[in-house]
């Protein structure tokens, strides 16, 4: 049996089924597709981060905070 009849037998079968069963048939495919392109947009942007440079950032302490903004140094 080919891939085309099989295809053919498949579609048939799903047209005589129920609306409700037709309703949770293309859920089922909605959700599956949905569940997979998710998971490649978030490899993707994973690895689009990932290659991103470093960005290093001064560290300050409070003591460096304070000394800046008390009214005495002015």
């Amino acid at each position: 049996m080919s891939f085309a009849e099989k295809n053919r037998i498949f579609l048939t079968k799903l047209q005589s089924l129920p609306d409700r069963k037709k309703k949770i048939v293309l859920w089922t495919i909605v959700i599956i597709l949905g569940l997979i392109m998710g998971f490649f947009w978030i490899n993707g942007t994973i690895n689009k981060l990932s290659n991103l440079p470093a960005v290093n950032i001064p560290s300050y302490s409070s003591a460096d905070i304070l000394q800046t903004t008390s009214p005495s140094n002015k």
